[in-house]
């Protein structure tokens, strides 16, 4: 078959693209590697190898490491990000390959970014319960791309309940009168490492986190909020009408700092 590849017609079985990909059918896990050390390696594996939309049996952890490995060891970035990518060969969802990528960090000047909300129903957001990495992140680049043309660094979802969701790449959290809040796996959000992390630590802390419905309506009351990701850690946001002095953000921020430079 010729296809038509970078300005020039081809042969398609010259060069090998897995269709499935093309199509967004695959998933995937983002992790933060730093000093060349990838940080948190079998938590991301063990998320990606529970999902129930592929057999992975015929992958090994091991080796997908030690390839990851290799991508860092073979680029000249002391701190970055590793993409583990996961689809089917063929029709047969059993059989399975993977693609590693390597990028850097984003640069954040920042002490605290700028976050928007925006309805869920406005955009094809994708929500199954356990939530997976998927490919299929059309919505979510939609939402980021909107909110970058109002000079924001985050959008945050609201569903049709007027409850917070998550944001297009990030997870959210609150806090109130000393308590934290993050919005339930069970609304379809992906329960992204670095947020069970700063779960634990606020534990540790003697906070109480609950994981409990986030009404839109109530977000002004809040006195702090931040973002999490694997790329970010923690990081302080405000939005439109609405500051905060992020004095237990900080804290958690310093903590995970720690935990991370103790990996």
């Amino acid at each position: 078959m010729i296809s038509y590849f970078k300005g020039q017609l081809i042969n398609s079985n010259t060069i090998t693209i897995n269709e499935n990909w093309l199509q967004g059918i695959g998933i995937f896990e983002t992790i933060k590697f730093n000093n060349n050390q990838m940080l948190f390696f079998d938590e991301h594996m063990d998320r990606l190898f529970a999902n129930h939309f592929f057999d992975l049996h015929k992958l090994n952890k091991d080796k997908i490491y030690l390839n990851a490995q290799k991508v860092i060891d073979n680029n000249n970035i002391n701190e970055g990000l590793i993409k583990i990518i996961v689809c089917p060969v063929s029709e047969c969802w059993s059989d399975v390959e993977y693609y590693i990528f390597i990028r850097e960090l984003p640069i954040i000047n920042t002490p605290f970014v700028k976050i928007v909300f925006y309805q869920e129903k406005l955009y094809p957001i994708l929500r199954f319960n356990p939530m997976y990495k998927s490919l299929s992140y059309m919505g979510n680049f939609m939402a980021q791309k909107d909110a970058k043309a109002e000079g924001a660094f985050e959008p945050i979802f609201y569903n049709q309940d007027n409850l917070i969701t998550e944001g297009a790449i990030r997870n959210i959290f609150f806090i109130r009168d000393q308590i934290i809040y993050t919005p339930s796996t069970d609304l379809g959000i992906l329960n992204g490492i670095t947020r069970q992390k700063i779960i634990r630590l606020a534990w540790l802390r003697g906070y109480k986190v609950e994981t409990s419905p986030i009404n839109f309506e109530t977000i002004n009351n809040m006195d702090e909020a931040f973002i999490t990701s694997s790329a970010i850690g923690v990081l302080p946001c405000q939005w439109n009408g609405w500051k905060s002095d992020f004095n237990i953000t900080q804290k958690l921020k310093n903590d995970y700092k720690h935990l991370v430079e103790n990996q």
